[in-house]
């Protein structure tokens, strides 16, 4: 790469700003900047081979796409605190001062995912978090727990697998998102086994986070006494059905807005009962991106427009 390709204002991003944030890995990267490891790699080290000025170029294009996303100095509206977080964040630290084993579950687009991002973010020392890959095998997914406590893949599984009985201790915390996927196949099991008895022997705490659908099919599916003996290493802490008000008036104090009337009431609270957080959230991004676009600040008037919009659109 030259000089100017070196300093070019993209790179300069992804190395000092990019990368650098509260539990950025190399996997998360890529697939958020859809770009490869080989990549990725190359242009964080500046030894890229090919077309620089391409994937320079493209880059800059992901770097407009993020810095244009929804921002407040004051709070990150992607990790907003709710009483719902707080809960997540409770069941996290009893996870890590006992040493045992939490088994999260909740409905999708409760905010599992989010709370557990966010709970990263403040211990990140001490929080090793991991999404279970998609078809996932023992190499996948010790490789992704490795990369993720910060140490090197070793030639094997196995030194692997050392190299993480080593580093991890009882200080730390074991986060495994998504942890149902490795119900799929018998690989994933597998997975979920070298998962127990790494868990065994270090000793620290460990957390996995499933979907409702998930707990059930973990407890009383076909795979149910296999997985008992990992199950059996702590407590279950299921999450509400939907969010409660305190929960969606966190969101809407976020966004800084005001308490809405009824009519907004009704709308947001038909939203939860569908989807949760989901839909609630993704209305909210939408309108206030409409709002900016016109210089103004976001108003329920800009919500409820967005809201019937897709709700026309569903029909």
């Amino acid at each position: 790469m030259t000089e100017t390709q070196l300093n070019h204002p993209a790179r300069i991003w992804l190395r000092n700003t990019y990368m650098t944030q509260p539990g950025m890995t190399k996997s998360r990267a890529a697939e958020e900047l859809g770009i490869s490891h080989k990549v990725l790699n190359a242009l964080i080290e500046g030894n890229y081979s090919g077309n620089a000025d391409n994937q320079l170029a493209k880059l800059d294009e992901q770097r407009t796409r993020l810095a244009g996303q929804i921002s407040r100095p004051d709070i990150d509206l992607f990790h907003i605190p709710t009483p719902l977080m707080g809960r997540i964040w409770h069941a996290a630290d009893e996870a890590k001062a006992t040493h045992l084993l939490v088994t999260l579950s909740g409905k999708k687009q409760m905010g599992k995912t989010t709370a557990i991002e966010a709970y990263k973010m403040r211990y990140p020392e001490t929080t090793v978090l991991v999404r279970m890959p998609a078809a996932p095998t023992v190499s996948k997914l010790v490789y992704r727990i490795a990369e993720a406590a910060g140490l090197a893949r070793g030639r094997t599984i196995e030194e692997t697998l050392t190299a993480l009985r080593q580093h991890l201790c009882p200080r730390h915390l074991l986060i495994i998102d998504e942890a149902h996927l490795a119900l799929t196949r018998p690989q994933g099991l597998d997975a979920l086994d070298v998962l127990r008895e790494l868990f065994d022997t270090c000793k620290c705490g460990l957390m996995i986070v499933v979907t409702d659908i998930g707990e059930e099919a973990m407890v009383s599916g076909p795979h149910a006494t296999r997985l008992e003996q990992l199950l059996c290493r702590g407590e279950r802490e299921q999450l509400p059905k939907e969010p409660i008000r305190a929960d969606i008036r966190a969101i809407w104090e976020a966004y800084g807005l005001p308490e809405p009337d009824a009519r907004t009431q009704a709308t947001i609270g038909a939203l939860a009962r569908k989807s949760c957080f989901g839909q609630y959230t993704r209305r909210l991004r939408y309108a206030v991106t409409a709002a900016r676009r016109e210089g103004r600040a976001l108003t329920w008037p800009d919500f409820i427009d967005v809201a019937e919009h897709f709700e026309a659109c569903s029909h």
